[in-house]
């Protein structure tokens, strides 16, 4: 009894920091991400959880406003595309707590050239799909996914979460569930480590 109630307490603490913490914060979205499908996914995280974060695109990235976007979502490898003074801007966020996420990387070879170039002194590790999902708040069947990721950890915080051979932003288009969850569970993450 006293287990079941210390867990509820945890969730309601880490739901209320988190609520806390998105207010006001935003998405950046580069590249060709579908700003409609990725609020779709915000909205079904707002529902469930009652993160309120909001999705912007074609916004240059400055050293004035990359502060607003904790989390940073690159869509068809159009990380190649970064400047070097973008590459620059966003070493520095990462190192400070930001997120990058690659979407649907689709050469191995390119995505260790650019993470090289970003974060030299980090290594990349595969990480198990099961990682985002410790509490499984949002319920995400574990045995349906089937989804291959990489991230950098910079001081035990995800720095960069690599999406390979595979897009949560198609499936955010298809209104696919477990893509909203899935999108919804790694933002959770993130807001509360």
């Amino acid at each position: 009894m006293m287990k079941k109630f210390i867990t509820i307490l945890g969730i309601i603490i880490i739901s209320f920091h988190s609520m806390l913490f998105a207010q006001n914060q935003k998405i950046l979205l580069l590249g060709k991400c579908d700003k409609e499908a990725t609020t779709d996914m915000l909205n079904y995280l707002n529902e469930r959880s009652k993160i309120f974060l909001n999705a912007e695109n074609n916004i240059e990235l400055s050293i004035d406003n990359i502060s607003s976007y904790p989390i940073i979502f690159t869509c068809n490898n159009d990380y190649l595309k970064l400047t070097n003074q973008e590459v620059i801007l966003l070493e520095n966020h990462l190192k400070q707590g930001g997120l990058l996420i690659l979407d649907n990387i689709t050469s191995d070879y390119t995505y260790s050239i650019f993470l090289d170039k970003i974060l030299p002194e980090f290594k990349k590790k595969s990480l198990p799909v099961d990682i985002f999902f410790e509490d499984n708040l949002f319920q995400v069947n574990l045995d349906e996914t089937n989804i291959d990721l990489e991230g950098i950890f910079i001081n035990n915080k995800l720095a960069i979460l690599g999406i390979k051979k595979n897009s949560m932003v198609n499936g955010w288009i298809n209104q696919n569930e477990e893509f909203f969850k899935i999108g919804s569970s790694i933002i959770f993450y993130n807001l509360t480590r």
